[in-house]
């Protein structure tokens, strides 16, 4: 029996990476979602002839023209086993966090709580594929 120790160890990190991705991929879906739909409560105004429902404190942020959602996506360090997030529009940090005018509409954070064990799970059950096709 050869034991390749460095060509087994590349195979459990790539399985593992295909869990970060599968893992980061929903956390991503799962945050546009809370945004784009779901109930919103807050104030309903209207602006350039068109009726909006803003989201209350502690809501999803309510879609408006889009951009939140278009300006967000993910990436990925597979040397450091990692998968990123991103929401590049100026304002999806104050609506995550809250500033001193306005509480926060969290979407991120909550996402990201809502699919820990299933990335934790996802994670497991790629190494243990890995491991069993290995034999």
């Amino acid at each position: 029996m050869q034991w390749n120790g460095d060509a087994i160890l590349q195979r459990i990190r790539t399985a593992a990476m295909r869990g970060v991705v599968r893992g980061t991929e929903a956390v991503h879906a799962r945050a546009v979602r809370s945004i784009t739909s779901g109930p919103k409560t807050g104030e309903i105004y209207r602006r350039r002839g068109v009726e909006h429902q803003a989201s209350a404190p502690g809501e999803a942020p309510a879609s408006d023209t889009g951009l939140l959602v278009r300006a967000s996506g993910t990436r990925y360090e597979p040397n450091e086993l990692s998968g990123f997030v991103n929401f590049a529009a100026k304002y999806a940090a104050p609506l995550e966090f809250g500033t001193f005018r306005m509480e926060p509409r969290p979407f991120l954070r909550p996402a990201l709580e809502a699919e820990r064990q299933n990335i934790t799970d996802g994670i497991a059950a790629e190494v243990r594929r890995e491991f069993e096709a290995m034999g």
